[in-house]
């Protein structure tokens, strides 16, 4: 179970903890490349009964303060335990993923806002390639499904 489905499994997004979700890490890079955060993005199902998922999920990892509110000291060589903000939930139907480098295995992700952001697969280097093609057939069937037909919660009486 990946950190992101852990983090749906507790709290207020309990609803969506037995949806499929397909997740990764990633750094979120400028047009050309230059690092700047680090984040998860997970593609998710509304509804376990849907057959392709419809939101996107964007979440940063955030140090966990507990060590320091109960007065303990870090360890000088610790690797800080992180846990995850949701800072975006985004309806698929509202955001459009393109290759932006191949080479540097980065997506760009433009949303219906006009905002376009970039961001570059993190994984282990023997895995890279696999996973990073894995979300490009991902990325390829919601495209060649997506429709714009109306859900059936969007009717007019």
């Amino acid at each position: 179970m990946g950190d992101l489905k852990k983090f749906l499994a507790g709290g207020e997004y309990g609803k969506l903890k037995d949806c499929p979700l397909f997740e990764g890490n990633f750094v979120q890079v400028t047009k050309f490349g230059e690092l700047a955060n680090r984040v998860t993005m997970g593609i998710v199902a509304s509804s376990p009964s849907l057959k392709l998922p419809d939101l996107m999920l964007l979440a940063r990892p955030v140090e966990n303060q507990l060590e320091e509110c109960a007065g303990k000291h870090k360890k000088p060589n610790s690797v800080p335990q992180e846990e995850l903000q949701l800072i975006a939930l985004h309806p698929l139907k509202f955001v459009r993923i393109f290759i932006h480098d191949a080479r540097r295995y980065q997506f760009k992700v433009s949303l219906a806002s006009g905002r376009t952001f970039y961001l570059q697969l993190q994984a282990p280097p023997q895995k890279l390639d696999c996973i990073f093609w894995q979300w490009v057939r991902l990325f390829y069937l919601l495209r060649f499904y997506h429709t714009d037909v109306p859900s059936p919660t969007s009717r007019v009486y």
